[in-house]
């Protein structure tokens, strides 16, 4: 024992006995604390923030790949390369970019229709075979979905 009455390493009597901590051990608790609540409120802007770049990515992946693509797309009864429909398509992505939050969002507002007349937007394939724009890319979003194991929200 030692002048204080207890034995080296030991808690002195009055923190045992009123339940009190050490300073150290009540540091170390304040810590953990606000690092929880640091936690708590930068989780939720960084999960935003990853949707959001898990968003542009599937978005440009899409028009990457009307780009390169190997069919014709016709648009309000003219016919366009992939090169073309995908400018178009990315010019209206800049311009609903703000009101987009899912990749078929995107496909419904920038690749689907028209605007101005309403009419759909055709892929034709190299054999003649028509299928509306939106239906060609919503099998290929579940396609690049598999592939990269994305679940839809």
């Amino acid at each position: 024992m030692t002048l204080t009455g207890r034995r080296s390493g030991q808690r002195p009597l009055r923190y045992a006995v009123v339940g009190e901590q050490h300073p150290a051990q009540a540091f170390h608790w304040q810590l953990l604390l606000l690092a929880a609540l640091l936690l708590i409120m930068i989780a939720p802007r960084t999960i935003a923030a990853r949707q959001a770049e898990d968003l542009d990515a599937t978005v440009q992946y899409l028009i990457t790949y009307v780009k390169e693509s190997d069919v014709t797309f016709e648009r309000n009864f003219s016919s366009y390369n992939g090169i073309d429909a995908a400018a178009h398509i990315n010019k209206k992505y800049q311009y609903f970019k703000d009101e987009i939050d899912t990749p078929e969002e995107f496909i419904e507002l920038c690749a689907t229709a028209s605007l101005m007349t309403r009419k759909p937007y055709l892929v034709i394939t190299k054999q003649g075979k028509q299928q509306p724009s939106s239906e060609w890319l919503n099998t290929e979003l579940a396609a690049y979905r598999l592939r990269n194991e994305y679940t839809a929200p």
